[in-house]
């Protein structure tokens, strides 16, 4: 039986990232609610009331860890108290959830047409992860790519349609299992929706 699950997330990036993920496993899940974040802040806040209402339905939360030291102390502050553990999933991406996409070395090369050579071997390590991911954008000599990503001016984090070419790229091109092979936080992500279970 399909497991229904309500999904919490930072951005429309990590949207199309935990839909992307759900899907990987067939028919195991259906998303009944999203709650579009953004940003950490409204996650932090309302995480409490998260895990309460898990008791009763299952929650699937995933943020990136930015610049805290590491998961379970980002986890210690956030829910100083027991995580649900039959019905929550509290997923965190190291450092940002861009670091899984660009950790699909193969299949992002070929959509940004930029050499494996410029990729980073383990993309957790990098402390910008959405810099890197840019800084390899900048490189490409495909023109509707480069406008879509790449900010337009001095006062833009991100280009015009940032969220919607890595969306295409998530849902279309994207290869978890090469990608949790050299990121540790997805592939501890899969494993947990692998083993997941829930008793109606």
């Amino acid at each position: 039986m399909t497991i229904p699950v309500t999904i919490v997330f930072e951005d429309e990036l990590s949207e199309y990232v935990l839909t992307r993920m759900l899907s990987f496993f067939g028919n195991k899940y259906s998303i009944s609610q999203s709650y579009p974040a953004n940003g950490f802040g409204y996650i932090k806040s309302n995480i409490k009331g998260f895990n309460n209402a898990s008791k009763f339905s299952p929650f699937i939360i995933l943020t990136d860890l930015d610049n805290i030291d590491c998961p379970i102390k980002l986890i210690e502050d956030w829910l100083p108290k027991k995580v649900h553990e039959q019905y929550l999933i509290f997923r965190i991406a190291v450092r940002e959830v861009e670091s899984w996409l660009l950790a699909d070395i193969e299949g992002f090369s070929l959509f940004s047409g930029v050499s494996q050579a410029n990729f980073p071997i383990l993309p957790e390590l990098e402390n910008d992860p959405k810099s890197t991911l840019m800084g390899i954008i900048k490189k490409s000599k495909k023109r509707k790519i480069k406008e879509d990503i790449l900010p337009t001016n001095d006062n833009a984090k991100v280009g015009p349609n940032y969220n919607t070419r890595l969306g295409d790229f998530v849902c279309y091109h994207w290869n978890i299992n090469n990608a949790k092979n050299r990121s540790l936080s997805l592939k501890s992500a899969m494993d947990c929706l692998q083993r997941f279970e829930y008793n109606y």
